[in-house]
């Protein structure tokens, strides 16, 4: 958890992306607005890539098992380079639609790794399954708390006003992709391989 949460923190500075195209919002020491990111960004990126890293794991109390071989003494981070590749890459030609392209990079990325590891197509679909359901419940709270949140901070031109009980689409979408992708990044890149605990 805290390997994927430290590899994850950096991509808080991704907002640079997002800000004013997806959102605008304020931060502490009004960072966001001054440079495009703020502390928030990292404190957000660490959580939710610790959080996506074990859903799995611990919704299906599962337990990690090296994999044998050569092969499992080196890091395999082809699926991490393409998402960022595919990411930068989309951002060149479309800049002002950051979330799709990183959905697009998500879902590359992810699709690689299912290619290279078909053991872990299971644990994509139902870590982001589980990672979406928990976004979209945490979104609708703070929905709940802070009724024009969206209104006030988002741009409605991309969302083009499409939510699910009041909760963006991208931002779902963005949950389910980013869940699926990151929560076997560790396995990937360090040859794990999941296997049940015994009681």
């Amino acid at each position: 958890m805290l390997w994927a949460s430290f590899i994850g923190m950096p991509f808080g500075a991704i907002e640079l992306f997002f800000v004013p195209h997806y959102w605008y919002p304020e931060s502490l020491f009004n960072l966001m607005r001054q440079y495009g990111f703020g502390v928030e960004g990292f404190i957000y990126a660490f959580s939710i890539a610790g959080i996506a890293a074990v859903v799995y794991e611990f919704i299906g109390k599962k337990g990690l098992k090296k994999a044998p071989g050569k092969e499992s003494k080196k890091l395999h981070l082809a699926p991490f380079f393409l998402f960022v590749l595919v990411f930068l890459a989309a951002e060149f030609f479309t800049p002002q639609k950051p979330m799709l392209n990183l959905l697009a990079a998500f879902v590359c990325g992810s699709v690689l790794t299912g290619f290279l590891r078909k053991d872990l197509i299971k644990q994509m679909a139902v870590a982001g399954i589980i990672f979406g359901v928990f976004y979209f419940f945490l979104f609708s709270l703070l929905n709940a708390f802070f009724n024009d949140f969206i209104s006030r901070f988002y741009s409605n031109q991309i969302f083009n006003n499409f939510k699910l009980l009041g909760v963006p689409l991208e931002e779902i979408l963005g949950a389910f992709c980013g869940g699926a992708f990151w929560s076997v990044l560790y396995e990937y890149t360090r040859s794990y391989k999941n296997i049940s605990k015994r009681n």
